[in-house]
């Protein structure tokens, strides 16, 4: 039996991979819609690709192609609705997202355990004396539980960004640090702002960049 082989998100079209001096990637959330969509990637990547621009990072990793641009040597952004990550934003250059904090409301809980079921952090969630109970050291902030209780008895008081930075594989591969959870759009674009100017000077976390 031949299997197809999978495929998380569409790949970029030849005219993009030849031409692009980024990468910019949104989740399916942002193409075709997805339950656990926390954010919309779909509008912030617009906003980003607008800043590059106005930053003049294409201009600067153009100028400093000899003879073709490699795929390595784009600065890479991946956009993620919810904590599965599912374009990986942990290893690009500049990566972000969704989280929400579950709470409680005064709604009553039949513990129906939907949500102890729904969540894949063992101990996250549990439900003591008709009420669920969080952990916020073993929660992802997925939103999970959220979007699966039928009473209302759970609700997320508050979604934000988790805005991530300095990712990579190749050579030297890293995982991207978290500049900031919970963050809004305004500061995903001034992050985005000192992160590509730390890159075109060859900064920490980059790496100087022979092209």
């Amino acid at each position: 039996m031949n299997k197809k082989p999978l495929k998380i998100i569409p790949p970029l079209v030849i005219k993009e991979k030849k031409t692009s001096p980024y990468d910019i990637t949104v989740c399916r959330a942002g193409k075709s819609g997805c339950i656990h969509a926390l954010i919309n990637p779909k509008t912030i990547s617009e906003k980003i690709e607008k800043a590059l621009d106005e930053l003049g990072l294409g201009e600067h990793i153009m100028s400093r192609v000899q003879k073709r641009l490699l795929y390595h040597r784009r600065f890479k952004v991946t956009l993620a609705g919810c904590p599965n990550c599912c374009p990986q934003p942990q290893i690009k250059d500049f990566g972000i997202s969704g989280q929400a904090i579950p709470a409680v409301t005064e709604n009553p809980c039949t513990e129906c355990m939907k949500c102890v079921k729904i969540c894949k952090e063992e101990g996250a969630v549990v439900v003591e004396n008709a009420m669920p109970v969080f952990d916020y050291d073993l929660c992802v902030f997925c939103g999970d539980c959220e979007r699966v209780c039928p009473t209302g008895t759970i609700e997320n008081k508050k979604v934000g960004i988790r805005v991530m930075a300095g990712g990579r594989l190749g050579r030297h591969p890293q995982l991207a640090k978290v500049l900031k959870e919970m963050a809004d759009e305004d500061y995903v674009l001034v992050a985005l702002k000192e992160m590509v100017e730390k890159y075109i000077q060859g900064l920490p976390p980059f790496r100087k960049r022979k092209y």
